[in-house]
């Protein structure tokens, strides 16, 4: 596998280094600002000659950055012949209605059976080489078990800057959410129609498999509206003004209002026999990416898109608004 060096005489304003190089490299590397987050705190940069392992290292005018020994993209991942929803194709992008159950791209113990393959095994093998090596084309990614909305490149200019979008919170994501709550409370969600959750993201402390609210977490902003209200439970809408690990999970927990079927965060034990059940019986949380908007890298067309619950989802919610 081949190695490049990339050197940038940098000529904008005074910034954060991880951000620079995203958007300095976008003409030639498709790369995400997490990745280039790897890179830095590997020592595979220099900024004037001195290396800096610090993403948040502030880079002034007139410095010159590189960063060495990148491998180039190319995947190895075999395809996976998958039935996909696919909302919306061109020669650049694809727009895809993610079911529940579906990694985005191989961790631990599942190599094959992802998003990323069966991405590989739609449009062919060899046609796919943008982004890291076994996320072709993965420009965001949804949690496993949660249903919805993604958008993956086909090239490496479409990745960039559909990448930078992400990064510019210029792109418009709206979830769905069930999430518990009881007929006398004095949570937010019971006592508002609206209102969001401004709270730091890291991963907890002791158990490393999870994320938490954590003052050396990164500044993470959700919006919520309400849909409709049950007695135990109630539909939300989130809009995610940051992109954090199980963000929505995190900070609807924190106002005492977990999501529906989440075995991870918060405790729902106080639900009726009947929607406990139910619930245990869905098997996952109750999320579900609704609507994605977005402009189009190379027509700069505004695209929208919507995808409906899932059949499972819905009758989850049917339960819980026919029960009282």
């Amino acid at each position: 596998m081949s190695k490049s060096t990339y050197r940038i005489e940098y000529k904008g304003e005074l910034g954060r280094l991880d951000r620079v190089l995203v958007a300095e490299l976008a003409e030639s590397l498709a790369c995400s600002r997490s990745q280039v987050e790897r890179w830095i705190e590997q020592g595979r940069v220099t900024v004037d000659g001195k290396q800096v392992l610090k993403p948040a290292f502030k880079v002034e005018s007139a410095a010159i950055i590189e960063l060495s020994s990148v491998e180039e993209p190319t995947t190895t991942l075999q395809p996976l012949e998958l039935s996909l929803e696919i909302l919306f194709e061109d020669k650049h992008l694809l727009v895809i209605n993610k079911p529940h159950g579906l990694s985005m791209h191989p961790g631990a113990g599942n190599a094959t059976h992802t998003l990323a393959n069966a991405v590989i095994g739609h449009v062919g093998k060899g046609q796919l080489q943008v982004g890291e090596a076994n996320r072709p084309g993965i420009v965001h990614r949804l949690d496993k078990d949660t249903t919805g909305i993604v958008v993956v490149a086909k090239s490496t200019v479409v990745h960039a800057a559909l990448s930078k979008q992400f990064a510019e919170r210029s792109i418009d994501r709206r979830y769905w959410a069930l999430v518990f709550s009881t007929p006398r409370s004095v949570r937010a969600i019971q006592q508002q129609d609206q209102g969001e959750v401004q709270a730091p993201i890291g991963r907890h402390p002791t158990n490393r498999k999870i994320m938490a609210i954590t003052e050396q977490g990164r500044p993470s902003l959700t919006r919520w509206r309400v849909l409709e209200r049950f007695s135990h439970g109630t539909l939300l809408e989130c809009v995610l003004q940051s992109g954090r690990t199980h963000q929505i999970r995190v900070h609807m927990t924190s106002i005492g209002s977990p999501l529906i079927g989440d075995k991870s965060y918060g405790d729902i034990s106080n639900l009726p026999k009947a929607l406990k059940d139910a619930s245990n019986e869905f098997g996952r949380q109750a999320l579900h990416a609704a609507t994605l908007s977005f402009i189009h890298p190379i027509s700069s067309e505004q695209l929208t898109f919507s995808a409906p619950l899932p059949q499972d989802f819905k009758a989850l919610v049917e339960l819980f608004r026919a029960s009282h």
